[in-house]
């Protein structure tokens, strides 16, 4: 496959009451406007325009774009399942897209209202075997167990990804954090700390190797300043693994 490094750059339905539910196949169209029966009624998904960004977006600009998700949550991939068949799509036809059901266990709420501690959302994958060209950037495989931040919008009385095949989810590796962590801070913040600020249930060893990119992601979202500052409280941690690379870190972000 050629690259597409120039095109793409660097890096529930809800419950119904019974009276609603007179005909299952038919309320699926209504309640989705999008024809998405096929998620509990049959039919064929391609209806569902995948929303596709193929400009070049820096990282940064890509972290800020995902703040603007009305709905943000920490959470756990409970399941994944595909909708109907991988097809090219209807942005860039030399890539495959397959539409994909993920289902979390929601963590923590940093950014919009929900009442709920479990959601489904739906998101475009990147299908190899319906494409013609690699993508040329890092793109996001939804996989059970997975642990990440998740950048969500509604579509009709779903949810979905707030765009499709590019990674637009961010890995937490600090361990469980009890609900409420967020209260009171800004999303921004709250991502930072989520990343940054190791739990008793760290995985040491990916977080000492997220370290770099959680950094980063502290500096945009709060300041140099703020970032600075976790690395510094992390230079004292128990851990060498984690300390020595917050000192690493810490000493690279220093101008020359």
């Amino acid at each position: 496959m050629r690259g597409l490094a120039a095109l793409f750059g660097r890096r529930e339905i809800r419950g119904l009451s019974a009276r609603q539910h007179e005909s299952t196949c038919r309320l699926c169209v209504v309640l989705t406007g999008l024809a998405l029966a096929n998620i509990g009624c049959g039919g064929h998904s391609g209806e569902l325009k995948e929303d596709l960004r193929i400009t070049y977006e820096p990282f940064d600009q890509k972290l800020r774009f995902e703040l603007t998700a009305p709905l943000i949550v920490l959470g756990d991939v409970q399941s994944v399942s595909e909708v109907g068949h991988a097809r090219p799509s209807a942005v860039e036809p030399r890539i495959g897209v397959q539409l994909t059901r993920v289902t979390i266990r929601v963590e923590e709420i940093i950014k919009g209202p929900l009442r709920t501690d479990e959601l489904s959302f739906l998101y475009y994958k990147f299908s190899p075997e319906a494409s013609r060209v690699d993508l040329g950037k890092p793109r996001y495989s939804p996989r059970t167990g997975q642990r990440r931040i998740f950048f969500l919008k509604p579509s009709g009385e779903m949810y979905r990804s707030i765009a499709d095949v590019i990674d637009y989810t961010l890995r937490v590796s600090s361990g469980t954090h009890g609900r409420g962590f967020c209260s009171g801070k800004s999303p921004g913040r709250c991502i930072a700390e989520l990343l940054i600020i190791p739990q008793r249930d760290v995985d040491i060893e990916q977080f000492a190797g997220d370290l770099v990119d959680s950094e980063y992601i502290a500096e945009v979202l709060c300041s140099r300043t703020a970032a600075e500052n976790f690395l510094r409280a992390l230079m004292v941690y128990p851990d060498r693994r984690v300390s020595e690379r917050a000192r690493e870190v810490l000493s690279g972000t220093q101008p020359q």
